[in-house]
């Protein structure tokens, strides 16, 4: 889950005169595909909060998504609960030789259609032996020790157990690469469960499965760094590669189970012909090692993490879960890291050109805000990154002849992937298309889609005020030191408007898009400047009473600022954004500010028209472009700009909150 697939082929190599090459410096954030939890926001998380319950941190990156017990759930099958080794891992397909040793005492193995009589056979290979498990034709198999093949050649349909040893040793032919994903200092090493080796009728070779049981599969799981130890981070971990082992074992397994429910897993031919498995052991879906795991000097809090979320997965029972879920279990997914902001799993998966949506978002696989992931104190070393692309890879990608022109149209937001819009030539006639989404990474090379400028070139925000920022570091926060929004968010923080809404110490995270919550908190503290809010139960469904905030969102609705984002039944939507459209309607209630004439934007024939006009004639916003003008209605407002718009309001309308 954690690869980055790099097609390094596209790439020049990267060295002093690397820039007299035509192309373009992309800046970006985060590494992976960043659907679902980014590793280190679960990490910021936890560090900042270390009472957190990891698996509240795992559902946070899932939206309606909530922990609950697997053994609650009206699951398909109770396979996982009846069965010792129901999960069919695969450690290797298209292998010819196996090289196996005991551990510990003796093996038991059984070959068939060899005519020796039931399994085990006769031999058991004895601690420390090297055996081998040969292709000697076609659909024909057997073991071998010290060269020689023992007792008879079966079918290439064999089981490796070891009931009265530790485990097993593998290797897949002399001086050949290691089955396992382990460092090249470990050995792959089984302790759980038993091999099964399945004969592969497309290509050549067998594949070798590893049947285990759920929790001890996730023993050997080898996804966060052994140094994190926070408990927090561990445990988010265990819960989401829970839920997508379980959500891919009754994925795949929908058909009966033989007499023997140990012999076959219930996959169809197809999956049985390309794995034999339910899980692959790599970045195709969790990385495995197996005991390399559990052996590791700092790997304790990790195997603590599975022990105290046992049977615990992420649920979802919002609108379409039968068809997004597999009895009620997310599809989780996970990266590295997401650069401030998740994924869709349209646009963390697929592409999009010109405008052409290339699939349909999960409701529980939508964009988080995940500030933790590039909080400087968390030491995400891929919160930022540059890499140089020439002109020529890029024209291969496109099929041009020529790239003469790279901008950043849009950046990564809670509504919008990052769109780069390329011009060049292809054939003689200029060309142009903008690309959005999963090439970025997958066929350019880059750590991640989420590209937040390119030649040094960012979006221009919207509304950019004209006053200058205060000198750097002289304000409230250090990472707006400079910009042109600095005095407006310093107002509200000195005001104590932004109190509890920060993002990090002397953090504001000017760039990410305003949750509703917090919106919330911002308007009722500068239009009730006395309000002291109560855990009183609230009118709207999403809205936990717990929650800090949610006394300022009841209040928002008592003054008629909001009326939630549902009525059947009334809800809220604390953890979305809000758009541009939607800030406009509520500056225009909350400030009572008078209806005008069209200011001419072509871009909002929406419901919030009426309100963008009358905050343009209020000359509290210029719209995000002049040629031609536009509004951007749908896109998320910055927290930054939503500081700004505040403030303008405050300044047309009232005294300013500095004063009083």
């Amino acid at each position: 889950m954690l690869v980055v697939l790099l097609l390094v082929g596209l790439l020049p190599a990267v060295g002093a005169d690397a820039h007299h090459t035509p192309g373009f410096d992309f800046e970006g954030a985060g590494w992976g595909h960043g659907v679902g939890m980014g590793q280190w926001g679960a990490l910021g998380q936890a560090l900042a909060d270390p009472a957190k319950p990891g698996e509240d941190i795992a559902a946070y990156y899932f939206p309606g998504s909530a922990p609950g017990s697997l053994s609650d759930l009206a699951l398909p099958n109770d396979l996982l609960y009846t069965l010792d080794n129901p999960l069919w891992i695969n450690l290797g397909s298209q292998i010819t030789l196996l090289e196996f040793t005991a551990v510990g005492g003796p093996l038991d193995l059984c070959l068939a259609d060899d005519g020796a009589g039931p399994c085990p056979k006769p031999q058991h290979p004895q601690a420390g032996e090297r055996w081998e498990f040969r292709r000697i034709a076609r659909g024909q198999c057997g073991f071998f020790h010290g060269g020689a093949l023992q007792g008879t050649a079966g079918s290439c349909r064999a089981s490796i157990s070891w009931p009265d040893a530790a485990g097993v040793r593998l290797r897949h032919g002399e001086s050949r690469a290691k089955l396992c994903a382990s460092r090249t200092n470990e050995v792959c090493e089984y302790r759980h469960g038993e091999l099964k080796i399945r004969d592969d009728p497309v290509e050549v070779g067998f594949h070798v499965v590893l049947a285990i049981g759920l929790e001890d599969y996730l023993r050997g799981v080898a996804e966060v760094l052994d140094h994190w130890s926070a408990p927090g981070v561990n445990e988010a971990q265990a819960v989401t590669s829970r839920s997508y082992a379980a959500y891919k074992f009754f994925l795949w397994e929908t058909g009966p189970r033989p007499a023997d429910p140990d012999e076959d897993p219930g996959i169809n031919a197809a999956r049985k012909d390309s794995c034999w498995c339910h899980l692959y052991d790599s970045w195709r879906d969790i990385n495995y090692i197996g005991w390399a795991k559990e052996t590791r000097s700092n790997g304790q809090p990790w195997l603590d993490g599975v022990v105290s979320t046992r049977d615990r997965v992420l649920t979802y029972f919002g609108a379409g879960w039968e068809r997004y879920t597999k009895a009620g279990i997310v599809q989780t997914f996970f990266s590295a890291s997401s650069g401030g902001i998740t994924r869709t799993n349209v646009y963390g998966f697929f592409t999009e050109w010109d405008g052409r949506t290339p699939g349909t978002e999960w409701p529980y696989l939508r964009p988080v805000a995940d500030p933790w992931d590039v909080d400087p104190a968390v030491g995400n070393p891929n919160a930022s990154w540059e890499e140089r692309v020439s002109a020529a890879s890029l024209a291969t990608w496109l099929g041009w002849d020529d790239v003469t022109e790279a901008v950043l149209v849009d950046r990564e937001s809670l509504s919008s992937p990052a769109r780069v819009l390329f011009r060049g030539v292809r054939g003689g006639d200029p060309v142009s298309v903008t690309v959005a989404g999963a090439d970025f990474r997958t066929k350019l090379g880059l750590k991640s889609s989420n590209i937040t400028a390119i030649d040094g070139v960012a979006p221009p925000p919207a509304d950019d005020p004209e006053e200058p920022g205060q000198p750097a570091g002289s304000g409230s926060f250090e990472d707006d030191d400079g910009s042109v929004f600095e005095a407006s968010i310093d107002r509200l923080a000195e005001a104590g408007v932004l109190d509890g809404t920060e993002c990090g110490a002397r953090l504001f995270c000017p760039g990410l898009p305003l949750q509703r919550s917090t919106m919330a908190v911002w308007m009722v503290r500068v239009l009730d400047p006395g309000f002291e809010p109560s855990n009183a139960v609230t009118r709207f469904e999403d809205v936990d009473p717990g929650e800090w905030w949610a006394g300022y969102v009841e209040r928002l609705a008592e003054l008629e600022v909001t009326k939630g984002c549902g009525a059947d039944p009334p809800r809220f939507c604390p953890d979305s954004a809000v758009s541009r459209g939607q800030m406009a309607t509520f500056l225009v209630r909350a400030f009572e500010l008078e209806r005008a004439g069209s200011a001419g934007f072509t871009d909002t024939g929406g419901s919030h028209e009426a309100d963008i006009d009358a905050l343009a004639a209020a000359d509290i916003t210029a719209g995000c472009s002049t040629d031609p003008l536009r509004f951007c209605p749908d896109r998320p407002v910055s927290r930054a700009e939503m500081a700004t718009f505040v403030v303008r309001a405050l300044d047309q309308l009232f005294d300013p909150v500095a004063s009083g």
